[in-house]
């Protein structure tokens, strides 16, 4: 392979990693700004190569950003989720730029300065706005086919930018995306053209012009959303989360003992927050242990001390638990119980995580399911409103929280609060709890 073809594939590369920097662990957010750019001037070829540099890209950046998956303490199946995930992303920013330079309405055998000063200036224009809209429609898709893996979005990058994260609250996220999409093509059409011509003329910044139009109504919508007034308060709701710190592997052992010191945590930290007199008090997903591994003395005592102490101050639960569908497969699953100790309402994962709580094609071919790191799950239903009589809430569980759709479908409304119950020690101390985290602040913006 000539240096020049070696060049190429480290420059595809090379765009993918900085475009990794716009999330945790590096969180620039300048480098979202700078990623389509880089990934266009990168791929500058006929589609067919255009796809095969873009993959390169796609894996330089997915492979470091969701590099996450390898803690989870399962291996082999942590290696093979983190490889197909990886894998399948990276074909979205392939196809992206394939698309891009199919559209392209120059001479691709030209420099790429010479074949834009071909061009008219709506013919850039439209090409750029096109581009945008491209990258926009790859990341829907993303977060819709097999089930969707809406993670790391190029606007999620910009959550401290508030002004134009705001826009969110009309578009979603999808439409801060497009914005810093558009102005990075728009960026890379003024370099150009500005190392072409070898000077840099005023007359140039018209580039820019579709990218800054759209920047400025998306801020100017933003600016008109944070100056809205908030919602008279009307109560006040003190929750008590429980957070046990366990070692995943915990989880599924067979172990009489780590199962009770696993119980036993869980209700110490209980009992201390009860003392709190907290109004609803919740266990995060998962966090029941299997009874049948128990002294079943010691969870009944355990049980009724709290039962008894939650009745008397009046205190409502909701706790994660895994359950079992009528067809006998699991489902992670919460539960509402009321301060009497009746269970009024119970909700299921719907949105399953990919490769991870189930594997694409699964049912069609059973063998693929041996890939899952953790286990097959079942998908619940929903959404579920868990009516405390004072406040209304809908839980979403893990992941389901960076799923616009769903977080808007469970936000009904009668709901006065989304209620999140995770599980993000499966990962260690990865940088995957700050990509979640920042991804679900963006339910909020909307």
């Amino acid at each position: 392979m000539s240096e020049g073809k070696w060049k190429d594939w480290a420059l595809a590369a090379g765009a993918g990693l900085a475009w990794a920097c716009a999330f945790p662990p590096v969180t620039f957010l300048p480098a979202a700004w700078l990623a389509p750019a880089l990934l266009l001037a990168a791929t500058r070829a006929a589609p067919g190569r255009a796809f095969r540099l873009g993959l390169v890209a796609g894996i330089a950046h997915y492979f470091t950003t969701l590099a996450w998956v390898l803690y989870i303490p399962v291996a082999p199946g942590n290696i093979a989720g983190w490889l197909a995930l990886s894998t399948y992303c990276s074909v979205y920013p392939a196809a992206w730029a394939a698309l891009c330079w199919y559209l392209f309405p120059g001479n691709l055998e030209k420099p790429i300065g010479e074949a834009l000063a071909d061009l008219s200036f709506c013919k850039r224009l439209g090409w750029g706005a096109s581009c945008a809209l491209g990258w926009v429609a790859l990341e829907c898709l993303r977060g819709w086919v097999i089930t969707g893996f809406p993670w790391n979005y190029l606007g999620a990058s910009q959550l401290e930018f508030t002004r134009l994260a705001m826009l969110a609250q009309f578009t979603g996220v999808l439409g801060v995306s497009a914005v810093v999409a558009w102005g990075s093509v728009g960026g890379l059409l003024l370099v150009c053209r500005w190392r072409n011509e070898k000077k840099f003329e005023p007359s140039m910044l018209k580039e820019l012009a579709g990218p800054a139009a759209l920047l400025a109504v998306a801020v100017g919508l933003g600016s008109y959303a944070l100056a809205q007034p908030l919602g008279a308060k009307r109560d006040e709701l003190k929750i008590a989360l429980i957070q046990p710190s366990i070692p995943q592997t915990v989880l599924w052992s067979g172990n009489p003992e780590d199962q009770h010191n696993r119980f036993a945590q869980l209700m110490d930290l209980s009992d201390i927050a009860v003392d709190k007199n907290p109004d609803l008090l919740v266990w995060p997903e998962a966090a029941v242990p299997p009874l049948s591994l128990l002294d079943p003395e010691v969870v009944a005592l355990r049980l009724e001390k709290l039962n008894a102490a939650l009745r008397e101050k009046k205190i409502w639960r909701v706790w994660g638990a895994d359950r079992r569908s009528e067809e006998g497969e699991p489902l992670n699953s919460s539960v509402l119980i009321n301060p009497e100790g009746e269970v009024l309402a119970n909700y299921s994962k719907q949105h399953l995580v990919m490769f991870g709580e189930y594997v694409p094609f699964g049912e069609e071919l059973p063998f693929l399911k041996k890939l899952a790191p953790v286990s097959n799950f079942a998908r619940g239903k929903g959404p579920v409103v868990f009516d405390m009589g004072r406040a209304k809430m809908s839980v979403i569980i893990c992941f389901e929280d960076v799923v616009p759709h769903l977080a808007r479908r469970a936000a009904t409304p009668e709901v006065d609060f989304l209620l999140n119950l995770t599980n993000d020690g499966w990962f260690g101390k990865s940088h995957q709890q700050w990509q979640h985290a920042r991804s679900a602040a963006w339910r909020a913006n909307q």
